[in-house]
């Protein structure tokens, strides 16, 4: 079961953050990897524009938990909006279970309606016949 939830590492992509460089063995594609990496090393060049004296390592924990935070947040509103689509669906099985139930509901008036034409045109042909 845990081999299943681990995904295959298809990529080697070498990165380079805050003037260091990594090489990370990765599923995704090198270009989303970069762009990642990019992504990382603006916002490091942003924060020490703003505070040249806060270190490299705090400021990667300021970002970590920046991007914890925003994935926290995106996990909850995932969660919301699949809690909303359950209850969409739920609501709509039972809207079609109640159109069933009255289609099936005409039909049976229908046929009792027609039933009862029927009894009547025989009551009708007894009098014009008599």
């Amino acid at each position: 079961m845990e081999n299943e939830n681990k995904k295959e590492v298809k990529n080697t992509v070498t990165v380079r953050i805050a003037g260091a460089q990594y090489t990370i063995r990765t599923e995704e594609s090198a270009d989303f990897t970069q762009n990642l990496a990019k992504e990382i090393n603006s916002k490091i060049n942003e924060i020490k524009t703003v505070n040249p004296y806060v270190s490299t390592s705090q400021i990667a924990i300021l970002l970590a938990l920046e991007y914890a935070s925003e994935c926290k947040k995106a996990q909850q509103r995932t969660e919301t909006i699949r809690g909303e689509i359950k209850s969409y669906l739920e609501d709509a099985a039972k809207a079609q279970s109640e159109r069933d139930f009255y289609k099936r509901e005409i039909e049976r008036m229908k046929a009792e309606a027609k039933s009862r034409s029927n009894q009547i045109n025989l009551f009708s042909d007894d009098k014009n016949e008599g």
